[in-house]
């Protein structure tokens, strides 16, 4: 919305926690570097009122090693491979 005040920088809390659920490891000097990049990556989401976004269904999975990996059935239609 128009009226509504402009989300804060990501703090370095968030972006500490960033880093551990991404499980990888960036030296502390860098972290301002990173804040400013992941900040201005984020900018055009961030910017975008999500209410206003049609939603969509649940995305489709599969499980690559599912029941018809090597059983020799094949198929690729809803269900293939299933008993």
């Amino acid at each position: 919305m128009p009226n509504d005040p402009k989300r804060p920088d990501l703090t370095m809390e968030e972006l500490r926690a960033r880093i551990a659920a991404a499980g990888i490891t960036i030296p502390e000097n860098r972290l301002a570097m990173v804040r400013k990049l992941l900040g201005e990556a984020l900018a055009p989401l961030r910017s975008r009122d999500s209410r206003t976004i049609r939603p969509l269904e649940p995305a489709v999975t599969f499980d690559a090693a599912g029941p018809h990996v090597g059983t020799g059935q094949g198929g690729t239609g809803h269900g293939a491979g299933r008993e």
